[in-house]
């Protein structure tokens, strides 16, 4: 098996982020969405992370031994909107097709805790879209639980 370990983001791994941003759409989306538009907001946000990043923010990789990326996740801080406590956020959690299904998601969502719990927070949380259910199934056997379900009624 092959042997994966998590570091920290450097400019050279900018190509191969961007390189998964389709990833994030490779599920049934909601009828008003379209693949092009969230793909086009994520390489915005990706490059804009990459590019100015914020200080209480992080982007780790995961490779293997011979220094082949594997996965990556960016990492934000953001505020409670109903007690205003400061909490960990995953902005970004993706595996590369060719290490699907050998535990690199669950290394970087164990590092995602390590980092928050570092950073003195008590909650960790993320956004998955309805239809993503692989993802969904990934999240709730790593322990997060559902907490507010957003619906949408798309106007004609």
């Amino acid at each position: 098996m092959t042997s994966i370990h998590v570091r920290a983001f450097s400019i050279s791994d900018r190509d191969f982020l961007l390189s998964l941003v389709s990833r994030f759409t490779g599920f049934d989306l909601p009828a008003w969405r379209t693949r092009a538009e969230i793909d086009e907001a994520n390489r915005k946000a990706l490059l804009n992370a990459m590019d100015q990043p914020e200080t209480d923010a992080l982007i780790l990789i995961a490779e293997d031994e011979h220094g082949e990326p594997a996965g990556f996740l960016h990492l934000q801080t953001q505020t409670d909107y109903f007690n205003g406590e400061k909490h960990g956020y995953i902005s970004d959690v993706v595996v590369a097709p060719a290490f699907e299904g050998q535990g690199v998601g669950r290394l970087l969502l164990n590092a995602a805790e390590d980092w928050a719990r570092g950073q003195g927070f008590r909650l960790l949380t993320l956004y998955v879209f309805a239809g993503n259910a692989h993802a969904r199934r990934v999240y709730e056997r790593a322990g997060f639980d559902q907490e507010v379900i957003k619906y949408v009624k798309p106007l004609n």
